[in-house]
């Protein structure tokens, strides 16, 4: 019958070579010891790193990645002009490819370590550190805008949880902030355009 007849097939599956083991070849490295395809790596050149449309030093510029962000590198490494270049992916829509060292300096690290703040736009439900000139507090409002009711001012180094916007109102882009005991909530300006006022942690 027709099951006999399918036997014979399946030894002769089992010998067609698939391109599937050399995979097994590629060594994974563990997250925060090399970098790697799918990790996640920090900026940690002290003045940033340009990223860029393809792995020249001549190419355009996708955007400049500043000191501390935290990236994904979604491909690489190549080798080109003495550098080796990943890409990378910042979450906020641009992909481009980096110098892992520029000769001298290690500009991308595996190693994440504590979260702590970088230069980027909060996302809902990320959390975010104050982060003002010393002697400056930054004003939360009940609605957006720099015309709605204070509700309170907090401190550099007050820790909150993004819980709604971007909203823009007056020229600022406003984020809803909530402190975990939940006494304070409302809406605070992210950056007056030069310094950031509400970093994520990451």
């Amino acid at each position: 019958g027709p099951v006999a007849e399918a036997t014979p097939l399946l030894p002769v599956e089992t010998d067609t070579p698939t391109p599937e083991p050399t995979a097994t070849f590629t060594p994974t490295p563990m997250p925060g010891t090399a970098l790697a395809i799918g990790q996640p790596a920090r900026v940690i050149a002290p003045n940033g790193v340009n990223m860029r449309a393809e792995p020249v030093t001549t190419a355009d510029l996708v955007r400049y990645l500043p000191s501390r962000l935290k990236v994904t590198i979604v491909d690489g490494p190549i080798d080109g002009e003495g550098y080796r270049w990943w890409k990378l992916d910042d979450a906020e829509g641009n992909v481009g490819w980096a110098v892992e060292n520029d000769g001298e300096t290690d500009l991308l690290s595996p190693q994440m370590g504590e979260p702590e703040p970088v230069d980027r736009s909060p996302r809902i439900g990320e959390r975010v550190l104050v982060t003002m000139s010393s002697g400056g507090q930054l004003s939360v409002r009940e609605t957006p805008g720099t015309d709605a009711n204070l509700v309170t001012r907090v401190n550099p180094g007050e820790e909150f949880t993004i819980t709604g916007g971007p909203q823009e109102s007056g020229g600022y882009i406003w984020f809803q902030i909530r402190s975990d005991d939940g006494a304070t909530e409302g809406w605070a300006a992210e950056s007056d355009g030069t310094e950031r006022w509400l970093s994520p942690l990451e």
